[in-house]
């Protein structure tokens, strides 16, 4: 498990945020599980993903909360906190922890932007206990998802490699007919706010990263002995906490997870770090 490589630029001034991050959520006692490519790179790579670009926590929705309200005191001051309600141009449901100091050029949207450093940080919600209640608020989130996503289609993704047929034929609609003027990004996150807080973790039998890159195929929801306490796995010079049943979640996002993508497919994020500027 696990190969050798070089950090590129971008991860190492990742990693160094990430060390801040764990170092606030630790002393918050916040318990996190990696997720997505972090989590992949933890089993695959024993630390980033060569191509990777950020990093990727989980949260079960409690706890997030409680992080959202204390964390900040506890960052250095050239971290700040980012979620959708603050008066900042953060327009992901997410919560993000950026460095104020450094940038990522992103080019894989239609408009070209800088974003700073990151990491992301993903609530973990509950689900309906019950399957026709369970695929009636799937759609329900699925629907506000997708009228989030064409609010503000100027910032979504267009060049991620693997895009379903479907997906593409949506992005191909919006960009003629420029349907995303209809609806309202702040509306539609306060939407997805209420819906995805509706079945508390405590008494649900699955979790849910609804925001992460594929779960809107819900491979990202899982029983939450998936999750379990948590196992500690190598991350590059330090250990992270990953779900316990490591191979069924991977499993579910990336089928044989051993196999590395394509080269063509692999910058996800299609982006590059903006040379650094001397704060001073």
């Amino acid at each position: 498990m696990g190969t050798e490589h070089s950090l590129n630029d971008t991860q190492r001034y990742i990693l160094q945020v990430l060390r801040d991050v764990l170092k606030a959520l630790d002393e918050l006692d916040i318990p996190y599980y990696m997720q997505g490519g972090t989590m992949l790179g933890a089993v695959r790579h024993e630390g980033f993903i060569p191509w990777d670009d950020d990093v990727d926590l989980g949260i079960i929705r409690q706890d997030y909360e409680r992080m959202l309200e204390t964390v900040a005191a506890k960052l250095p001051e050239y971290l700040e906190l980012r979620t959708y309600q603050d008066e900042t141009d953060h327009h992901y449901y997410f919560a993000r922890i950026v460095d104020k100091r450094y940038q990522i050029r992103r080019m894989g949207s239609l408009e070209e932007r800088l974003e700073n450093v990151w990491v992301d940080l993903f609530p973990l919600d509950g689900m309906p206990n019950g399957a026709l209640r369970r695929q009636w608020h799937k759609y329900r989130l699925l629907m506000t998802r997708l009228k989030f996503h064409l609010s503000c289609f100027k910032k979504v993704n267009i060049k991620r490699p693997g895009r379903p047929f479907i997906e593409r034929a949506i992005i191909r609609v919006a960009m003629i007919t420029h349907i995303g003027s209809w609806f309202n990004t702040r509306k539609q996150l306060d939407k997805m706010d209420r819906l995805l807080k509706k079945y508390p973790p405590e008494s649900s039998k699955y979790l849910v990263n609804f925001m992460g890159q594929t779960s809107y195929k819900f491979n990202e929801m899982f029983k939450k002995e998936v999750y379990g306490k948590g196992t500690e796995y190598p991350f590059e010079d330090i250990t992270m906490v990953g779900p316990d049943q490591y191979d069924t979640y991977l499993r579910s996002l990336y089928g044989d997870y051993m196999i590395p993508p394509k080269e063509c497919d692999r910058n996800a994020h299609v982006s590059e770090l903006v040379p650094i500027q001397d704060p001073e």
